[in-house]
């Protein structure tokens, strides 16, 4: 999401440098100061390099009386680079770009730690450089936040140096927010199961990648997957091939704080997980008109069915997903747009398990006795007989894959459907990638 401390005095507090020194570090303050100027409240110099706490401890001891300062041996080191601290963003300023991060860097010394907190006491992540020279941080920032940053370093002679500076993030004009995801956390779902998320609004396209990447999907066993953009608002993830039954999936949503637009940043953090279960898959044949259905590969039960009157109303073709299970529904031709007169109908069915969101379901048609395995005669779903859709209800859960095989029975594949659920498995691999940003992924 994923998501300069300003320049301090030197180590031993430059008042007994020899004049010469006392001139160089003079012009060396004003130079650091002029850098520092206007940093302070401005979001426009965010950036700027400005001084943070008193930049020196205790620990930095006093020079030696005769202005130079010696090391425990006895050396002088009135030559020594000063130990300067600075970080980006400076001290106090506010409304910064929480996508620019926190960097600390140390001139004349090194880095011995740095610590990154909200308001909360949450910590940043963050890298410290091989040399100990700079540090800067990898975990995301949050929008509309305060943070404190702590860093300690040493000089050359040993003399530690500690520097503190605050700064707020900005609040957005516009924020990317989560309507709604699935599956749902805790569940158990098919192999065909997707991962989609659903936002308040678009992101824009120049900014899809840093989105995708703050979505982070972990499997257990491992497997790769990318996400595509089924709509201006929807991405889902899925793996090249159906999910390996009993795959463990977690999704960290770290969008707060990730540039979505010129003027929009994400605004949550959502964790949820979920388990694929066994793979249940059945393959419909409207030329034969029937439906077997598989578990793990082994055949439970081929059914009869009767599915769309051809050619006034075929069933789609292609890849489905199970969306929702309803025991009993109430269905009539004006949920799905019929406005033809003889079209007409008004009925409550049982076992109505739906695989389009433009309403397209399998369940129980009794009223079509003597039709199944014979005669298309719907107006697009799948009919069987009371005693087969009950079990088929009873053996299908959400994520369950539906085939329905192409043929002059069917309507073109279910891409071309304007509301068709998750027709995700109807692209191959190459075609999905192309609807990527950020391209393959997995942890």
């Amino acid at each position: 999401m994923a998501h300069h401390l300003g320049q301090g005095v030197s180590a031993d507090g430059g008042r007994r440098w020899r004049r010469a020194g006392q001139l160089t570090a003079a012009a060396a303050a004003v130079a650091l100061v002029t850098s520092a100027c206007g940093g302070g409240s401005s979001s426009s110099k965010k950036d700027a390099v400005a001084p943070v706490g008193d930049g020196q401890t205790a620990s930095s001891g006093a020079a030696g009386a005769n202005g130079g300062g010696t090391t425990p041996g006895g050396a002088t080191s009135s030559s020594a680079e000063p130990l300067l601290l600075s970080a980006s963003p400076a001290d106090g300023t506010k409304g910064v770009d929480p996508a620019k991060g926190i960097q600390i860097n140390a001139a004349g010394g090194k880095l011995e730690s740095v610590t990154a907190t909200d308001a909360s006491g949450k910590a940043v992540n963050g890298a410290l450089a091989a040399d100990g020279a700079s540090w800067v941080s990898t975990g995301l920032l949050a929008i509309s936040s305060s943070y404190t940053v702590v860093a300690k370093a040493k000089d050359a002679s040993g003399a530690e140096k500690t520097s503190t500076s605050k700064f707020t993030t900005l609040t957005p004009d516009k924020r990317l927010g989560l309507s709604h995801y699935a599956p749902d956390d805790g569940t158990t779902v098919g192999v065909g199961q997707p991962i989609a998320v659903y936002f308040t609004n678009p992101p824009n396209v120049k900014d899809r990648a840093a989105v995708e990447k703050a979505m982070t999907v972990t499997t257990s066993p491992h497997v790769d997957g990318a996400w595509n953009w089924r709509s201006a608002t929807e991405a889902d993830w899925r793996p090249q091939s159906y999910w390996q039954s009993g795959t463990k999936v977690q999704v960290h949503l770290g969008l707060n704080g990730v540039k979505a637009g010129d003027v929009t940043y994400g605004s949550f953090t959502k964790d949820f997980a979920f388990t694929i279960g066994d793979a249940v898959i059945s393959t419909v044949d409207l030329v034969k008109d029937q439906m077997t259905v598989t578990k793990n590969g082994k055949v439970l039960r081929t059914i009869p069915v009767s599915a769309g009157e051809v050619p006034k109303h075929p069933t789609w073709s292609g890849k489905m997903v199970v969306l929702e299970k309803d025991a009993t529904l109430q269905m009539t031709s004006s949920s799905v747009n019929f406005t033809d007169a003889s079209d007409f109908y008004d009925l409550k069915v049982q076992s109505a398990v739906k695989i389009t969101d433009s309403g397209t379901f399998l369940h129980a048609a009794p009223w079509n006795d003597g039709k199944f395995g014979r005669e298309n005669s719907s107006h697009g779903c799948i009919g069987m007989g009371l005693n087969d859709a009950n079990w088929f209800f009873n053996t299908v859960k959400l994520g369950d894959v539906v085939d329905v095989l192409k043929s002059a029975n069917t309507k073109p594949n279910v891409t071309t459907n304007p509301n068709p659920g998750f027709d995700d498995w109807n692209l191959s691999w190459s075609q999905w990638l192309a609807g990527s940003a950020a391209g393959v992924q997995g942890q």
